[in-house]
Parts: structure tokens; sequence; C-alpha cells
């Protein structure tokens, strides 16, 4: 017992020395407060408060780690873990840059001259912070429709012997995770075979050119059966009857039903319709820069953080506000939009926040101040006051 309670001493006074020794950052690390943002989406409240008063109850408080000392830890969870959003800033391009992306803005426009793009004096270039919310939900429609063919007098795979399946219990093979496709496949044990609607089971139908009567007026004569052209006045496509033969029934009145093909029954079977689509929600958090929003759709971003589940949870504590509130709108828009449709079913949600690269750029050209935007990873250019437009741009 005596040599239980020095091993204990022992490894007590080792676990305060290796804190008292251990390196500044796991210092930091152990004394400061975890940043209010580590680019994880939040569960809610309660499920957290009832696990810690589960653990509390069990009365395990101190959780041996698996494997490795406490210094690797420490060092794998620096790896892993994300930075602290906060300090994530858009890096300031060079004014080399900024230059090259000028001139090649200006080349592209057929009125503009390059001048001032060449021979501009740069006074600021400022990095703005613009993020890009995008919530994609992958959602699975099932649909059910009643489908009619010709019988060839094949196997009726009935739901005499078994029922059909529901359309939910089909298994199937989806397709790539937000990818959007269709598929159509028949029921199994839906078949059955019946009297033709369209036919009333007699296999034709009645001659819709002569309505049933197997002639038709001559067009020649319009019905007269005379004519100015020859000598007798008698026409000479009809014969001065007045009618000639209905040639869509060969004068027997009758048709053959198309939706039978004669047979006087139908082939009737249930097919499912699955349709797989991914539902997109987009924000972009602009702080009012000035460079209009559609100009962001066309540009890709550094994704800076990426949250994937059958289900995700609101940010939290994102440095932009506006984040967290569209985040937590958003998922609650696509909640209410399809988890309460019987036919809806959501697969999989992912939601992404993307740094877009964005600067604005303040030049001088002839003793007049100017500025222009470059915004994507692709150092595309935005500007409404560019100085050497010709004559034709301004018409």
């Amino acid at each position: 017992m005596e040599a239980e309670l020095a091993i204990g001493e022992e490894s007590c006074e080792s676990n305060e020395m290796d804190l008292l020794h251990a390196p500044p950052a796991v210092a930091e690390d152990a004394s400061t407060d975890s940043p209010p943002f580590e680019g994880a989406s939040a569960p809610p409240y309660e499920p957290m408060e009832n696990e810690s008063i589960e653990e509390s109850s069990t009365g395990d408080s101190v959780k041996e780690p698996l494997t490795g000392s406490s210094e690797q830890l420490s060092e794998e969870e620096n790896e892993e873990t994300p930075p602290d959003q906060r300090n994530w800033n858009i890096p300031s391009v060079s004014e080399d840059d900024v230059k090259k992306a000028f001139r090649r803005y200006a080349a592209s426009k057929c009125c503009y001259r390059i001048a001032p793009a060449k021979h501009m004096n740069v006074q600021s270039i400022t990095p703005l912070n613009i993020y890009r919310y995008r919530l994609e939900t992958f959602t699975e429609m099932r649909e059910t429709f009643l489908v009619s063919g010709v019988y060839n007098g094949e196997f009726i795979d009935s739901s005499a012997s078994v029922p059909p399946p529901d359309r939910w219990e089909i298994m199937v093979d989806p397709p790539p995770l937000f990818t959007d496709c269709e598929m159509h496949l028949p029921v199994p044990h839906s078949y059955s075979v019946e009297i033709c609607s369209n036919c009333k089971g007699r296999g034709t139908v009645l001659c819709q050119t002569c309505k049933g009567t197997g002639k038709k007026i001559c067009s020649a004569c319009d019905g007269t059966g005379t004519s100015l052209l020859a000598d007798d006045n008698i026409c000479l496509r009809c014969t001065g009857s007045g009618n000639i033969r209905c040639f869509s029934c060969h004068t027997t009145g009758w048709r053959k039903c198309c939706r039978c093909s004669g047979k006087g029954i139908v082939l009737f079977h249930t097919e499912l319709t699955i349709t797989w689509r991914n539902n997109i929600l987009e924000h972009i958090a602009d702080k009012d820069c000035g460079l209009p929003y559609y100009h962001f759709q066309d540009v890709a971003g550094k994704e800076i953080f990426c949250d994937e589940h059958t289900s995700v949870f609101p940010i939290v504590d994102f440095p932009e506000p506006s984040v967290d509130d569209y985040s937590r709108a958003c998922i609650a828009q696509h909640k209410m939009q399809f988890s309460s449709q019987s036919l809806h079913r959501v697969v999989r949600q992912k939601q992404t926040v993307e740094l877009v690269p964005t600067t604005k750029v303040e030049y001088e050209w002839k003793e007049k101040l100017y500025s222009f935007y470059i915004y994507g990873n692709e150092n595309e250019v935005y500007t409404t006051d560019y100085p050497g437009k010709c004559c034709c741009s301004l018409m």
C-alpha cells in the first residue's frame, strides 16, 4: 500500500514538472482560453448540457490519452485544428500584381487606352475581408406514376403473390454527393393487364378523318361533283360523286387503336422517378465595399471552413456576424422546406465559408484620383471611372 502511494506521489510530481518545463506554445495553450470560434459548427445547447451531466454522474473525471506523450498530443492538435479565423486576412497583393492585372483589364476593352494602366501612380492598396457562405443540401425526392404500354404476351409480375414495395423501400445506387441526377425504374410486382380504355377492348377506334363513313368530301370540287375545267363539267377526281375514298382508314371507317396496338388490352405498371438535387443558398458578406454582389458569383475564393454531415448545425462566433445569422437562416429554411415533406429526404448537407480575395486600389492619373477593385483568385478587375476611354465607349 505504501508503495502504491509512493508511486502516485511520484507521478503527480512528474506531471507538475512537465507543466513547468513545457515549451512556451504548450504553456500558452494550457493557460489561455480557447478562441471563441475554431472552425466547427455548434450543436444545440441542451444536448451539450445533458452530456456534461452524464459525465459528471459517472465519476470518471480524468481520461487517459490514447497514445503518445502530452507534447506529442499538443503538436498533433495544433496541426489538425484550423487557425483562429480572427487572424485570417487577405494577403496584400504587390504593386506589380496590381499593375499587371489593371493592364490586362484595359487591354481587354476595345475602347480603353492603355496609357493610364501603364503609367498610373498607385497611392494605396487596401485588402478587404470578403466572406462567401454557401449551404448545400443534397436531397432525394421519390414520386410514383402509372405508366401504360403495349402487352405482347410476356410474363406479368403482378401483386397477386407479393405486394409491391413502398417507394422508399426500393434500393438503388445513388449518384455522387451534391450532383443533380434523375432515375426512372419500374416498381416490382406492380404490373397488371387491363382492358384498353381508349378503344373499350375492341382494338379499333372511329376514324376521325371520315367520321366512320369511309369517305370524305372531294377537295377538287368541294363535294359538288362538277368542275369548270372538264368538257362535260364532271369532276375528274371524284367522277361526279362529290366524295372520295378515305385513305386513313381504307374506307372501313375504323382505325387500329394506337394505345393497345389493336390488341384491346394494355399493360400497366407503376414507375418510380427518383430525383437527386443539390439545393444551394449563398450569402456574400461584403460589408458594403462598393463592389456589386453579382461579380463575386463568377470568381473563386479560398475555402477556410467546411462542415459536412447528415445535417449541419449553424455556425457560431464567426468573425463576421452576418455569416452566423445567414447560416442559421439558411439551415432553418432548408429544414422547413424539405423535412416536412414526405416526398423529400435530406441525404447530406455541407456548409462552407470562402475568403474571396478583394483589394481596393487607389491611384493617381493626371493629378486626379481614381480607384478600382481586384477580386477573386483570378485577379479580376472592376472599375467605373477608368480615365482613358475613347469617344465610342461613351455612346
